[in-house]
């Protein structure tokens, strides 16, 4: 039986030393262009397996949008073309985003990545032995030991584990940092990262918050082609209070969000896995504004909002080992294999799958939205056309 591209590449960094292996596949680790053939052949096909409606990718080269595809629809069975201003759900891809406007905050000196949390916000967990040792580089790089989400209101915010002893993915740990940058900046935390992150990088569509003509433009969640309504109808809900307080939800705090949910009828409990501000998973973002945070990250040029290289060589490296070839950094994963090294991270809303790749060296990327429960088999077929690699990131997830 003939070897996969994986096999074979896994093959070749066992059979000659490192340096070698890494010459002789170093011309495919630049991202580009899926080629022809898989764009007129095997992506239809994959489209019409999947059932996944409409998509959006978008591959970055050398800081720029050098190539962009949208197909499909906004909604099944509907002529709503997805298009460069379809709005997306980008899910937990918003955490990277968060990460590099956190680090920011490191850098000006008011955030101290690994000064305790509960020094920021003591109202949020209880007291622990463990907790009450979380800090923001646990929390960026997953090892708060603090589990994904909490779903009742009894169950207490408490680590499983030392904090920094190892790998834990955790939205309920971005939500706490959520909290303590709250405090710190002195006020809710769109205005912070709009000021911070989204107007110097040109990201006007891209927020946290619901807006109020978020709906018209957000693609639908689907499963084998039935739509999803999800959330939808709660954050609409809440959106619509808002402005009853003749406020923008984008101003409203932690503290808003809950009395808001408190008084909104048929609101679920106000957890962080359900609070509609929430930076671990409800960005909401185009193709065009995502590759603009990828273009920023990859090819720096020294303009405002930017890292300095030294704090964006910490949020790039390392921090904590999940296997032989996987590694998160500071809200990102990190894939080394091969002689290779990519950035990567996943977004999953149930109905809503994503993914995002980037090749530090080549200062390339490609990023890939879908509104569909099998939208991730897409994605890493468009992933690996890319890359002219396949990537082990995908079996982890």
């Amino acid at each position: 039986m003939p070897m996969t591209r994986r096999q074979f590449s896994t093959a070749l960094a066992a059979s000659v030393p490192a340096a070698f292996a890494a010459k002789l596949i170093g011309a495919a680790s630049a991202i580009k262009r899926p080629d022809d053939r898989f764009l007129q052949t095997r992506l239809n096909a994959l489209l019409d397996v999947t059932a996944v409606p409409g998509f959006g990718v978008g591959v970055v080269r050398e800081g720029r949008l050098a190539w962009e595809r949208y197909q499909g629809v906004i909604e099944a069975g509907t002529k709503r073309h997805v298009s460069a201003d379809t709005l997306f759900p980008a899910a937990s891809l918003g955490k990277p985003v968060f990460a590099y406007a956190a680090l920011r905050l490191a850098e000006q000196g008011r955030l101290d990545l690994d000064r305790p949390l509960k020094s920021y916000v003591a109202d949020h967990a209880p007291s622990d032995s463990r907790g009450d040792r979380i800090s923001a580089r646990h929390v960026l790089s997953h090892s708060s030991g603090l589990r994904n989400w909490r779903n009742t209101l009894d169950q207490p915010l408490v680590p499983d584990f030392d904090p920094g002893a190892r790998f834990q993915y955790s939205g309920e740990g971005f939500y706490y940092l959520q909290r303590a940058i709250e405090k710190i900046a002195g006020c809710a935390i769109q205005p912070f990262l709009e000021e911070a992150l989204f107007r110097p990088f040109g990201m006007l569509s891209s927020t946290y918050a619901w807006r109020p003509d978020t709906d018209a433009q957000l693609v639908f969640g689907h499963t084998r082609g039935t739509m999803a309504r999800g959330q939808r109808d709660f954050n609409l809900r809440m959106v619509a209070h808002a402005e009853q307080q003749q406020k923008s939800l984008a101003a409203f705090t932690h503290e808003d969000l809950v009395a808001a949910m408190k008084a909104v009828p048929s609101s679920p409990p106000p957890l962080p896995n359900f609070i509609p501000t929430n930076v671990a998973g409800s960005l909401i973002t185009t193709v065009q504004d995502y590759a603009s945070f990828l273009a920023h990250l990859l090819a720096p040029a020294g303009g405002p909002g930017e890292l300095s290289a030294p704090m964006r060589e910490r949020m790039l490296s390392p921090q904590i080992r999940l296997n032989h070839a996987l590694a998160w950094g500071l809200g990102w994963g990190i894939e080394t294999t091969s002689g290779r090294e990519y950035l990567w991270h996943w977004g999953d809303n149930g109905t809503i799958k994503n993914f995002v790749l980037a090749h530090v060296p080549s200062r390339s990327a490609v990023v890939v939205f879908t509104n569909a429960a099998q939208g991730m088999r897409l994605a890493e077929a468009i992933v690996n056309a890319a890359s002219d690699s396949e990537h082990l990131a995908f079996d982890w997830i």
